[in-house]
């Protein structure tokens, strides 16, 4: 018994370190060549250390040239205005649909559960000519307006958090006199902030990444962080020392988001798993 469960635990870590490995490899040669010289790009192997540490020229490169602050600022005030509206909605929704019982309640769960099988690309001409209508093309509020949509991961996340909220709680607080929208956002809604945390990572991962709307709606003037960094590199024919720079850049925020939340990341996870 001893013995299974010390192979067991070689295994796993052994497991646990190539896993880790592989995902590292990748950003070993990146931070290398981001402190290199263009000369040194040149001369060297990707995996060969700068020799200098402190040579900062392509940060500082990239910063002003890709005008990646503007377009930090602006992907900054996307994301706060578009997750804000998509929590609040999630959460509201996902409390009516496990709380109440209503006729069209199966209807409208089976409609949020097909939306996962509708590629986003076979809307976007219908949704792309609505938003030119209402003028909103070109400006960072149609990018907004899409983001903030209530998603089915999300109602599921919230959905299985509830599970564990007795339903008793909001009786007593009735039985006292308060209202709906009292029990929920001073009763529920506090609860339901593990699940929130998560909701707020995982959707603010693929946001902030993403390529696809904000290069269909946006102009020059208004760019995300992933549009500028692709227009910088493509326009520009930029050495690739200053485009790792510039990654490294836009994968400090992430970094620094999930650690200031990776543990309410992990119990915000547990708590509202999906059940299967």
């Amino acid at each position: 018994m001893i013995y299974e469960s010390t192979l067991y635990k070689i295994v796993r870590y052994v497991f646990l370190v190539l896993a880790s490995v592989f995902v590292l490899v990748p950003l070993v040669p990146l931070v290398f060549m981001a402190f290199k010289s263009g000369r040194e790009m040149q001369e060297t192997s990707v995996l060969t250390p700068p020799s200098n540490w402190l040579n900062f020229y392509n940060f500082g490169y990239a910063i002003e040239k890709g005008h990646l602050i503007k377009a930090f600022i602006i992907t900054a005030i996307i994301l706060v205005i578009s997750l804000t509206i998509q929590i609040l909605l999630t959460c509201m929704v996902s409390y009516v649909l496990h709380r109440f019982d209503f006729k069209l309640k199966k209807v409208v769960r089976t409609a949020f559960t097909l939306t996962m099988f509708i590629p986003v690309v076979a809307t976007q001409t219908l949704i792309f000519r609505m938003m030119h209508a209402v003028k909103l093309v070109n400006t960072m509020w149609s990018v907004v307006i899409l983001y903030s949509g209530v998603g089915i991961v999300g109602i599921y996340i919230m959905l299985n958090l509830l599970d564990n909220v007795t339903r008793e709680i909001d009786e007593a607080a009735w039985i006292d006199g308060a209202t709906f929208p009292y029990t929920f956002w001073n009763i529920v809604f506090p609860l339901m902030k593990p699940g929130c945390t998560t909701l707020l990572i995982i959707q603010g991962i693929a946001l902030y990444n993403d390529f696809y709307i904000p290069n269909l709606y946006l102009n020059r003037d208004v760019q995300t962080f992933t549009i500028a960094l692709y227009k910088f590199y493509g326009s520009m024919s930029t050495p690739f020392e200053i485009v790792s720079a510039a990654i490294i850049i836009g994968m400090i925020p992430i970094l620094i988001v999930f650690i200031a939340l990776q543990k309410y990341i992990y119990s915000g996870i547990a708590a509202g798993a999906v059940k299967m």
